[in-house]
């Protein structure tokens, strides 16, 4: 079948990107701008999970939640607006709006405006230049996996059965359960908490690890943990479910920590456990190898069928959409490209979207000892900071982290708009500068960005 393609060298593409969201879309319209045939397969969302499912509306919600949370507490700082009441039919309204302002909302017509053939079927490999959609079949001379993740679901007696919701569900509620119990304390997790009890839902999470945020630096989740207890959500960590059940309208959790058994009576159960990639694509009738759940590729995001590239979670090593739109142009530009380039991702901000934010870059503390790195490390409260003073923000920190001699390899942030602070760290850990080059450099004041400053100059 290979030789037959080469010796026609005749396709219906030079590209098919399978997968509309942030893996595929970047490349899809930089192959374009190459001049190339491009067509795009999705049966799916067009624009993929983060727009339409996840980072955009959360992020909506997140801003409805903290809004409703400042209303009730106006009257301190001198503003009386009468009593606040939920109406969570506007809330949804809201949330509709924010998705409806994205790209993907008029996705199609982007990709179609741009000249990309959009066809809304799931497509799967049947040769090594062929894919099936749709009961037709489409060739093309290269291709870009960009198919993102799905939703990782526990293996826990009876949950299936008892039933669950996962962050797809959860952003189109018609109402705030009265109960929940969210498995996972990773950033989904730790969001919808912050969502759910801002709106009034008694919430409790739980994880397996002995940490919020497991893979942050520990007095990230120690601090998140105690603002979280401080609100009244529940947090269960060092905590494994054994089973579900269910009674009338309520669902019974059985959870185990060391010896100790117990359970508890929730309305609503959320999967927050993690995600996986997706490769319901048959990768193998391709000759495209898959190792521990993922595509095999090489630095240049080539998987092991030279002309096939893939991006994004399906690669891996994070599951951003900073990331894998990142992977996509790479990815792209290697397929029409001899002068390759490799990606980088030694600098990626990883943020939360809580309150206060949190936010970090680089290594934790925990990556550098794991790799037997010696480090220094600086921390301040923000709660020294003017800014703190003027907006009755006390709850947060900086922490940087650097090598013996000085130069910034990480950094974490508590704090308000910590993903926009984190940047500076980021650029920093980019440019190969030192702590003592950080906190000379003049900061505004009163900003939260003095706390940079401040921790990069007690460094030891």
């Amino acid at each position: 079948m290979l030789s037959r393609f080469r010796k026609k060298h005749h396709y219906d593409y030079d590209l098919i990107v399978i997968g509309s969201g942030a893996g595929g879309s970047v490349g899809a319209h930089y192959a374009r701008d190459l001049g190339k045939k491009v067509a795009i397969f999705e049966a799916d969302a067009i624009g993929g999970e983060c727009p339409n499912f996840a980072c955009v509306p959360t992020k909506a919600l997140l801003h409805a939640s903290h809004a409703y949370n400042q209303s009730q507490n106006l009257k301190f700082l001198g503003t009386e607006v009468g009593e606040s009441s939920l109406n969570y039919h506007a809330v949804k309204k809201w949330k509709d709006l924010v998705v409806s302002r994205t790209g993907a909302a008029h996705g199609t017509e982007s990709f179609q405006k741009d000249g990309i053939d959009v066809i809304k079927h799931k497509a799967s490999f049947i040769s090594s230049h062929e894919v099936e959609a749709g009961g037709k079949t489409y060739s093309a001379a290269k291709f870009l996996i960009g198919t993102g993740s799905g939703i990782f679901v526990p293996p826990i007696t009876d949950l299936e059965d008892v039933g669950y919701i996962t962050y797809r569900e959860a952003v189109d509620l018609e109402k705030p359960p009265g109960s929940i119990l969210i498995f996972g304390s990773g950033a989904v997790g730790c969001e919808f908490a912050q969502i759910f009890s801002d709106f009034g839902s008694k919430v409790t999470i739980v994880n397996r690890s002995n940490q919020v945020l497991s893979k942050e630096d520990e007095e990230v989740g120690d601090l998140v943990k105690a603002l979280f207890e401080n609100v009244g959500i529940q947090v269960l960590t060092g905590t494994s479910v054994i089973r579900v059940e269910k009674k009338g309208n309520k669902k019974i959790v059985h959870f185990q920590k060391g010896s100790e058994q117990y359970f508890g009576e929730y309305d609503e159960i959320l999967i927050a456990t993690g995600k996986k990639p997706l490769l319901n694509f048959a990768p193998e009738k391709a000759d495209i190898e898959v190792d521990q759940g993922r595509l095999v590729v090489n630095k240049y995001l080539q998987t092991t069928n030279p002309h096939v590239f893939a991006a994004g979670d399906v690669v891996g090593p994070y599951l951003f959409t900073h990331t894998g739109y990142y992977q996509s142009y790479i990815a792209a530009h290697n397929a029409f490209s001899s002068k390759k380039l490799k990606p980088d991702l030694t600098v990626v901000p990883r943020c939360v979207f809580i309150r206060p934010e949190v936010a970090s870059v680089g290594m934790s503390e925990a990556d550098a000892v794991n790799k037997k790195i010696k480090i220094r490390k600086g921390i301040v409260p923000i709660s020294i900071l003017g800014r703190s003073n003027t907006s009755n923000d006390f709850d947060g920190f900086v922490k940087i982290i650097t090598d013996e001699n000085y130069f910034i390899i990480g950094g974490s942030i508590v704090a308000p708009r910590a993903g926009e602070l984190i940047h500076e760290v980021a650029l920093a850990i980019k440019t190969h500068t030192t702590a003592r080059e950080l906190s000379e450099m003049i900061h505004a004041y009163p900003t939260f960005s003095e706390g940079i400053k401040i921790a990069a100059s007690v460094v030891e």
